[in-house]
């Protein structure tokens, strides 16, 4: 009788692992670690996504002057804290040529990220 438990039990298993090791079972268990993940990462992101927001708002604000073209270049620049730093080092401290900003919407950028939080380093 034991044995028979222990046979029932082992075909159990196998039945089990062939079914998780088929392509549907593999892109449905894939499917939901992709949207747990993407939960996760948001709620990671959500301190630093507030921060590029509040920046963003505050420089579009009272900016009133952009044209389209410029304003979603500040959105794109305003993606992550990376790509801001990056543009800080490049325009506001190496002072290179943008083609995008320029003048007193440059210069106000530029302030804008200075006086936010997202120079500090992590």
């Amino acid at each position: 009788m034991k044995i028979w438990r222990w046979i029932i039990s082992i075909i159990g298993v196998v039945l089990i692992v062939a079914t998780l090791r088929t392509t549907a079972a593999q892109n449905f268990f894939g499917g939901i670690a992709g949207t747990v993940g993407g939960w996760f990462n948001a709620v990671l992101d959500a301190p630093d996504r507030a921060r590029l927001m509040a920046l963003q708002d505050k420089f579009m604000r009272n900016n009133m002057s952009l044209k389209p073209h410029q304003t979603d270049y500040v959105f794109e620049v305003t993606a992550s804290l990376d790509s801001v730093r990056t543009f800080y080092a490049l325009y506001c401290v190496e002072n290179d040529k943008n083609p995008y900003l320029f003048g007193n919407n440059l210069m106000k950028f530029c302030s804008d990220i200075q006086q936010s939080d997202i120079l500090l380093p992590e």
